[in-house]
């Protein structure tokens, strides 16, 4: 016996935002094609998919799919059913061949599916299709299943349109989905809450009293998360925590992540990923943001680009910093929550993690991100060795800067007198959005490279200091899309 809740549409949520815009989006989806909603947990996927339904009155079929749907009988029977909600003669020579075969000729039962579709199509009177929608689908992980769904999507006729909801990204073709127009989807930078929506979320669904300019301080914390925005809202309208709490102007002050958002990460996220997969995301949260390199110096493996890759098509708030996909970061408050389960490892440990990281930055001159590293871990001593480093003054500013990570450490009197006021000033994410050309400097490192030289010998071959070399090297890097020698020479050779 089928459960037949699985089949339902979920309820509006009263007061809820209308996202006007997504909804556009999904319009434009036609009939033989996929519509594919990925991204974390609390990004509204579902929402958004029973919003539209509701605001587009159309044929559709629902189907909310769970672990035991990852099985080729269960699955077909359940998307049968789903679609004979609406249809009542479809599939039925499917299930027959099913019962019939001893085998289970799945093949023949998707063929048959698809043909009971394309004729559906021939004698509908609507040129709109079904929308048959499959709700959290990241539960789907047999190969075996998958590629039927595959053969499902790459015959699809224009009398359905295939809606699925993740919180990863399918193994579904979807790159060559996407360069033959089969393909129309939403990431999470799609269902961020934008300022607008934000507002109207805070004032007419949670009815929070707060100034908007504060609720603006609120969105851009939780990055436009709606399920973080309403778990602090949450807090706040519970007097648990004050708008000031949340957002606090002391630099130094860091602020308790939010109970509620920490006990929504620990079970909907953090505990449902192997004990490895949990042991990395804690060590690359180390600093700020990470690549594959720094990653493999902190976990003394040499996996982690394979793991950076599955952590990003889990969409397991992973955001790319630049273009190459090099450098990356976690969303703020999913960091901040890896950091606190970190600080339940014992202090040694966490102090050998973060030396280690805080090396590998200093030897490929990210003394920027080193400087971060050692405030946010508060690893003084490294962090004045630092400043009295002769790379400061190559970065734009430098008085300024300097001022400004004085300004984050413990005042000890002496020569830090050149405080002032560096708490106002910013500095800027090292994200590089497109490609830059190479400085003169930069040329000449790049060749003598080519040629072989070690670090030693183009130091002393340009009349610069090692620390200025690896300022260069980094920076040289950076532009490249690369994150070592052998792949900024692969790459040089590649070149046309």
């Amino acid at each position: 016996m089928l459960l037949r809740t699985r089949f339902y549409l979920p309820p509006l949520r009263a007061n809820c935002v209308v996202r006007t815009r997504l909804l556009q989006k999904l319009q434009q989806s036609s009939g033989g094609s996929l519509c594919l909603v990925a991204a974390p947990a609390g990004y509204g996927k579902t929402t958004l998919v029973s919003q539209w339904l509701h605001y587009q009155p159309q044929r559709f079929a629902w189907l909310s799919l769970g672990p035991e749907h990852d099985v080729l009988d269960v699955f077909w029977q359940y998307a049968i059913q789903s679609l004979q909600q609406i249809q009542p003669d479809l599939g039925r020579e499917a299930q027959d061949i099913w019962l019939r075969s001893p085998r289970r000729n799945y093949a023949s039962v998707v063929i048959s599916l698809l043909n009971d579709l394309d004729a559906l199509a021939e004698h509908n009177q609507s040129d709109d299709p079904i929308a048959l929608v499959l709700d959290d689908f990241h539960f789907i992980e047999n190969p075996e299943l998958l590629g039927l769904i595959n053969l499902f999507l790459d015959h699809l006729p224009s009398s359905l349109r295939l809606v699925i909801t993740s919180r990863n990204q399918p193994e579904l073709k979807l790159s060559r989905r996407r360069a033959n127009g089969q393909l129309l989807q939403l990431g999470t930078d799609d269902l961020r809450f934008d300022d607008a929506e934000a507002l109207d979320f805070f004032h007419y669904s949670m009815h929070l009293p707060q100034a908007d300019k504060t609720l603006a301080q609120l969105r851009h914390k939780t990055e436009g998360w709606v399920a973080g925005m309403q778990l602090v809202a949450l807090s706040l309208k519970g007097n648990q925590v004050t708008a000031e709490e949340l957002l606090p102007e002391d630099l130094l002050h860091k602020p308790q992540l939010d109970r509620h958002i920490s006990d929504y990460l620990l079970e909907e996220v953090f505990q449902k990923q192997s004990r490895q997969r949990q042991r990395f995301l804690m060590l690359s949260a180390l600093s700020p943001k990470f690549c594959a390199g720094l990653c493999n110096a902190v976990g003394e493996c040499s996996d982690s680009m394979q793991v950076i890759t599955e952590l990003e098509s889990s969409d397991l708030f992973l955001i790319p910093m630049d273009n190459h996909r090099t450098w990356y970061r976690y969303h703020d408050l999913f960091r901040q929550f890896l950091l606190f389960m970190a600080q339940q490892w014992p202090q040694v440990e966490q102090t050998a993690y973060c030396e280690r990281a805080l090396s590998w930055l200093q030897e490929n001159g990210y003394y920027v991100d080193a400087m971060e590293l050692c405030v946010q871990h508060a690893l003084w001593d490294q962090a004045r060795a630092l400043l009295n480093d002769e790379w400061l003054q190559m970065e734009e500013g430098a008085a300024g800067n300097k001022a400004y990570w004085l300004s984050r450490m413990p005042f000890t009197g002496g020569h830090d007198s050149d405080r002032g006021t560096a708490s106002t000033i910013e500095v800027q994410e090292d994200s590089s959005e497109v490609v830059e050309p190479l400085t003169r400097r930069e040329q000449a490192v790049l060749e003598l490279i080519s040629q072989g030289l070690s670090n030693k010998a183009i130091a002393e071959a340009l009349f610069i200091s090692p620390n200025t070399l690896k300022v260069h090297i980094r920076n040289l890097y950076g532009k490249m899309g690369v994150e070592n020698r052998t792949q900024a020479l692969l790459k040089l050779q590649s070149s046309p």
